[in-house]
């Protein structure tokens, strides 16, 4: 049911009802606030939630380090998708109460716009301290436990990555098997090609009719039995040594199965990420990525703030389209911030303006639109 009103045009409201006022308004906008924080975060869930449960299906990694994983992820798609949902809870709950013309009801009451708003404006601010600490420590920490956790799986779990007639790229070994048991990590009719171009290291392919795979600290042991090997020098196509084998060793750095550089970033906290670049400063290094990873972490805090500002005086104005037409709005001008934010990345990366300035072009935008749309509404 919608609010009630027990009182007439111009009257004052007393504290009680402008306490059961402001409770209805929030309690409308953190229904379809997590809501649209669901449906965002399963919608950027979606592209790891398939690897997770391939690992649980085929892989046979234990569900409770699934779910260790797949918590360690949620705090840095936070980033991403609680500026979304305020937009989305802003617009769609303004919109149901103009469509059901309580908004109306409420200004014929003496209630005006700063009433309305207020509760919700005090709210994201409260989601804002908390996105703004969430993206600066809670979700590098995450990130952080998530590389190294996924090491350790790896480390203890070696195949767990490798599919069956598939070539899977191991380092710079490209390993094909026509089946793998992950139980017992075994593997059958391999072949192991290496190509090194860029060293005198001799290019090789082994075949074998099995293999086992053992794990250590870092590196994992590749024993192949009964097959051959075959290596080529880059240099001299004519010398070719060919070898048959009943048992053949050799050892591949796991080291590098994860993105070390793109997780080292993202796990740092925002204090370390300043330190440094001003020691990349003074020994003049290159450190674009880090000033980017920084500024991300800010705008999408204060993107909360910009979209609030938008989506109150469209949510005001919305009349009786409604909620479905604050969904459809808010599914847009998430499309244009986030195509505008990707841009400006780019553009940042190649230091055409000062990074700080253009990454917050989307922000600046949204705001002054939102400024715009504010006062054209205090006309009406």
């Amino acid at each position: 049911m919608g609010f009630c009103y027990n009182y007439y045009p111009g009257k004052v409201l007393n504290n009680k009802m402008l306490k059961k006022l402001h409770t209805y308004i929030i309690k409308e906008f953190l229904n379809y606030f997590f809501f649209g924080l669901a449906v965002f975060s399963i919608f950027f869930l979606l592209n790891n939630l398939f690897d997770f449960i391939s690992l649980f299906l085929s892989r046979s990694v234990p569900p409770f380090l699934i779910l260790k994983l797949l918590a360690l992820i949620i705090p840095k798609i936070l980033m991403s998708t609680i500026p979304m949902a305020i937009l989305l809870g802003i617009l769609t709950s303004y919109g149901r109460l103009s469509e059901d013309n309580e908004i109306t009801a409420m200004k014929s009451s003496g209630i005006n716009y700063k009433t309305l708003t207020f509760p919700t404006i005090i709210l994201v601010c409260i989601i804002f301290l908390f996105l703004l600490f969430c993206n600066h420590f809670m979700a590098p920490a995450a990130t952080l436990n998530f590389r190294n956790f996924y090491k350790e799986i790896i480390i203890k779990r070696p195949l767990f990555k490798l599919t069956e007639k598939t070539i899977n790229e191991i380092g710079s070994y490209r390993l094909y098997a026509n089946k793998i048991n992950h139980k017992n990590n075994t593997l059958s009719g391999v072949s192991i090609y290496k190509f090194d171009n860029k060293t005198s290291t001799k290019n090789y392919r082994a075949y074998a009719s099995s293999a086992i795979i053992k794990s250590y600290p870092n590196v994992i042991q590749i024993t192949l039995y009964n097959g051959y090997l075959l290596r080529v020098h880059p240099s001299d196509m004519d010398t070719m040594t060919h070898i048959a084998f009943k048992t053949y060793s050799f050892f591949i750095t796991l080291y590098n199965e994860i993105k070390d550089d793109d997780l080292l970033i993202l796990g740092m906290s925002s204090p370390e990420i300043s330190r440094t670049i001003r020691v990349c400063k003074n020994l003049d290094i290159p450190y674009n990525e880090y000033e980017i990873e920084l500024w991300i972490r800010w705008i999408f805090a204060f993107a909360s703030i910009a979209f609030t500002l938008i989506a109150l005086p469209i949510g005001l104005m919305t009349g009786k389209s409604g909620k479905g037409t604050g969904f459809g709005i808010s599914l847009g001008i998430i499309l244009i911030y986030y195509l505008l934010t990707i841009l400006v990345i780019d553009l940042g990366k190649e230091r055409y303006m000062p990074t700080g300035l253009v990454m917050c072009v989307p922000n600046i935008i949204v705001t002054i639109l939102g400024i715009y749309l504010f006062a054209k509404m205090k006309k009406k």
